[in-house]
C-alpha cells in the first residue's frame, strides 16, 4: 500500500474497515477486513481448542475471576501490515509498532468489550493463539485489569501509574503461559536460547517488560520458566493461582520470594534434558 493510499485509509471508520463479523461462539468473536470463510473457520477451530485446553489444564471449571465482565473476546483482523499500521492507533488507541495486542479494558464495568487488534500475515492471523491465550488468564487466573498485574509498563492504552511494583512482577507467567498454551511442546525458538550460560529459575520470576525484559527473555525464556513449573511443580502454581485469582498481589509475591533458587539447580538439569531430546 503507497504512503497515500495508507493516509486515505486511516481516515475510514471502524465499522467501514472491519466490516466482516462472525461469532465463532459465545466466547469468540472474529471481527475482520478482509478473511476469507476458510481462514475464519480455521481461526475459530484454533481457537475453541485452545479454550479446552486451557480450562483442562487448570481446572476452572469455566468459572471465571469476580469483577470480571469480559464474556468473550473480539478479534480485529486488518488485511495487512499496512492496513494496520494506518488504521489501529486511530481505531483503538494503541501504537502501531507491534505484531498485534491484546487490551482487557476495565473488566468489572459492565459493558466492557475486551479487544484483540491484529493483522493477516502469512495467510493467518498473526499471534491470534498467543493473544487469545492472554484473554483467557486475564479472566480465569488473573484479578483486575492490566493495571493490576505486576509488571512496569505505562504504555497505551492502560497507560499505568508509575513507579512500578516491586519485583518480582507477574510477566514470566503471564507471556510464557501464552507461549505454552499455543505453542505446547514445539517451540524451537526458545530450545535455541538454551546454552551453557542459562537464565537462573529464580531470576526469571523477575521478568517485566521495560526493565528485566526483552524479546527472549519474556517470551523464550518466560516460556520455559512456565513448561517448567506446569512439568515439575504444577501443585506450586496452583498455590499460586489461589492468590492470583483473587487479586492478592502481595501473597503472591511473598510466595515467589519463597520459592527462591530451590528450584534453580532442577531447572538448568531440566533444560540440559530438553537439548538432549531436541
Amino acid at each position: 500500500m503507497t504512503p497515500l493510499l495508507a493516509a486515505a485509509e486511516s481516515t475510514r471508520d471502524l465499522g467501514t474497515v472491519l466490516s466482516q463479523n462472525h461469532a465463532c461462539s459465545d466466547t469468540i468473536i472474529i471481527r475482520s477486513q478482509a478473511l476469507t470463510t476458510p481462514q475464519i473457520e480455521s481461526a475459530c477451530k484454533l481457537l475453541q481448542k485452545q479454550e479446552a485446553k486451557f480450562h483442562l489444564l487448570f481446572g476452572t471449571l469455566n468459572q471465571p475471576v469476580s469483577n470480571d465482565n469480559n464474556h468473550s473476546m473480539r478479534a480485529n483482523v486488518y488485511h495487512s501490515r499496512e492496513d494496520y499500521t494506518a488504521n489501529v492507533t486511530a481505531h483503538f488507541d494503541v501504537p502501531s509498532d507491534n505484531g498485534g495486542m491484546y487490551l482487557e479494558g476495565l473488566p468489572w464495568e459492565a459493558d466492557n468489550q475486551a479487544e484483540f487488534v491484529a493483522y493477516e500475515k502469512k495467510g493467518q492471523i498473526w499471534n491470534l493463539a498467543h493473544e487469545y491465550v492472554h484473554y483467557l488468564d486475564g479472566r480465569f487466573n488473573l484479578y483486575g485489569d492490566f493495571c493490576a498485574s505486576l509488571h512496569d509498563s505505562h504504555s497505551a492504552p492502560e497507560y499505568c501509574a508509575k513507579p512500578a511494583p516491586l519485583y518480582p512482577h507477574t510477566v514470566w507467567w503471564s507471556e510464557g503461559v501464552a507461549e505454552y498454551i499455543s505453542l505446547g511442546d514445539d517451540n524451537p525458538k526458545a530450545i535455541k536460547v538454551i546454552g551453557d550460560k542459562n537464565m537462573l529459575l529464580s531470576e526469571l520470576f523477575n521478568t517485566s517488560y521495560e526493565n528485566n525484559g526483552g524479546g527472549d527473555r519474556v517470551y523464550r525464556w518466560g516460556y520455559l520458566a512456565v513448561r517448567f513449573m506446569l512439568e515439575k511443580h504444577k501443585d506450586k502454581i496452583d498455590e499460586m493461582l489461589t492468590f492470583t485469582r483473587k487479586g492478592d498481589y502481595p501473597r503472591y509475591q511473598a510466595l515467589v520470594t519463597q520459592w527462591g533458587t530451590t528450584m534453580d539447580a532442577e531447572f538448568q538439569t531440566w533444560l540440559a534434558g530438553l537439548t538432549k531430546k531436541n
